[in-house]
């Protein structure tokens, strides 16, 4: 249990006037226990937190993986006691008035079912926990190191494995077995994409397309360790590249280059984003239309988010990724994305892979 960052927490709704905070986001609940893997669809276990007190509520398919927690209370969840009795019931023994909820976690299902059954007022809350997530501990950015250095080793693996006739879906499932094998998990399903369907940024694999030569792959991969999670994207070419092809290329890489040459402590998100968009659209090529990066850490995507109107001043500490990309479709594309966290003097790059052309 992390009890000095749920000190923090305790501190900032106090000053809400709140008597205690419903924490539901799976992200959020790792955040503040360490327990792993937890599955949003699913709502495992959930954590009421108070001034004094420390509930973490759990169903019975997993309540025995927790019980050694400390200064904890834990309490099962099963049909005959259900979340909201066992959530009065503690409303009752401390004279409960206002409980906070996380408005991103709660569908408006369990909201509506929440209201007409719980004593207490129920009041939104947005960014507490993740607010404190966005600036990394040094202890977090050692796993995030790892989980880089486990994705490089899975790109070196899989160049290996890009032969003619294989698929899409192949060498994604190759990649999520090294991943699952070397490390927690997965962070995210790997991508590879071959030619036209590159230009898809968030493509899913195919078993029905098959590699021919001469052919671009584009892979999108990360490996999860400790709970956190590392983010890559690079692209290969089987045979000799088109002139075109190589040229978007260039571009992009010397787009991703600016960008971090760009990136230093108090500037803004929006800012660092411009430039890599403006010099796509200054080579006569299409810009990307996600935005250039994204937080990571025990979520795959969150903040900061780099992109336009986002005026966030980045800080020593954060990590996100630097991926910009060409698109067109029916044609090819070509993205670029490494991890990297912001330091006083600039960024280190976490990501270790080659930027370079790779031809196989």
């Amino acid at each position: 249990m992390k009890l000095k960052r749920i000190n923090k927490i305790r501190n900032i709704f106090k000053e809400l006037d709140l008597d205690a905070l419903f924490v539901t986001g799976p992200e959020n609940v790792s955040y503040l226990t360490g327990i792993s893997d937890l599955i949003n669809a699913e709502r495992e276990i959930c954590l009421l937190i108070s001034g004094k007190s420390l509930y973490l509520l759990a169903f019975s398919t997993s309540y025995l993986l927790y019980q050694n927690l400390p200064k904890t209370e834990i309490i099962e969840l099963t049909v005959n006691r259900r979340l909201d009795r066992v959530l009065n019931d503690i409303i009752q023994k401390n004279n409960f008035k206002k409980i906070a909820f996380e408005k991103d976690y709660i569908s408006y299902g369990e909201l509506d079912f929440l209201q007409n059954k719980l004593n207490a007022e129920l009041v939104p809350i947005s960014g507490i926990i993740e607010n404190l997530r966005v600036i990394k501990s040094e202890a977090e950015i050692t796993k995030i190191r790892t989980a880089a250095q486990i994705t490089d080793k899975a790109f070196s693996f899989i160049l290996s494995r890009i032969k003619s006739g294989t698929t899409e879906k192949k060498l994604a499932l190759i990649i999520e077995f090294f991943l699952k094998e070397n490390a927690q998990n997965a962070a995210f399903s790997p991508i590879v994409a071959f030619n036209k369907n590159a230009a898809i940024p968030h493509y899913l694999p195919s078993d029905n397309v098959r590699l021919s030569d001469n052919s671009l792959v584009l892979i999108d991969m990360g490996a999860k360790y400790e709970n956190y999670c590392a983010d890559l994207t690079r692209v290969v070419f089987l045979g000799p590249p088109k002139k075109e092809i190589i040229n978007i290329y260039q571009t992009v890489k010397k787009a991703q280059e600016l960008a971090l040459k760009s990136l230093k402590t108090g500037v803004s998100a929006e800012s660092v984003d411009k430039i890599c968009r403006d010099f796509i659209s200054k080579s006569h090529l299409p810009a990307y239309k996600h935005g250039l990066g994204h937080g990571v850490g025990l979520s795959i995507h969150e903040n900061p988010r780099l992109r336009p109107n986002i005026k966030t001043h980045l800080q020593p500490n954060m990590v996100f990724t630097i991926e910009p990309g060409i698109y067109i479709p029916g044609y090819t594309g070509v993205r670029i994305e490494d991890l990297l966290v912001l330091r006083n003097d600039g960024p280190e790059l976490l990501s270790g892979s080659t930027r370079d052309i790779i031809i196989l």
